[in-house]
């Protein structure tokens, strides 16, 4: 068995677009303030994604992996189980991310 984790990050999200909380100083956990708390809309930034993202965490972000067509592709065509697929649309925004 192992772990898969990405540690790469991308400042990607389309703030304009997506929605989302961030924490704050005065939530519990003062030390994540600026943060995603949240994101209940993913929207990315295109112009901000280097060619070779296929892996990767938003920046600000703890929870979502984000991966390309390509790595979901490899993914389903061994067989992998346990992961859910969820399409994320793309902007073109240069102020988003």
């Amino acid at each position: 068995m192992f772990v898969l984790n990405s540690v790469r990050v991308i400042r990607c999200l389309d703030e304009e677009r997506a929605e989302f909380i961030k924490w704050t100083k005065q939530d519990h956990r003062s030390d994540l303030a600026g943060q995603y708390r949240q994101i209940t809309k993913h929207v990315l930034n295109e112009s901000a994604l280097p060619n070779d993202a296929h892996f990767f965490r938003i920046e600000g972000s703890l929870v979502e992996l984000i991966v390309s067509d390509a790595v979901k592709a490899g993914m389903e065509s061994v067989g992998c189980l346990g992961a859910k697929f969820v399409e994320v649309p793309l902007s073109c925004s240069r102020s988003g991310a």
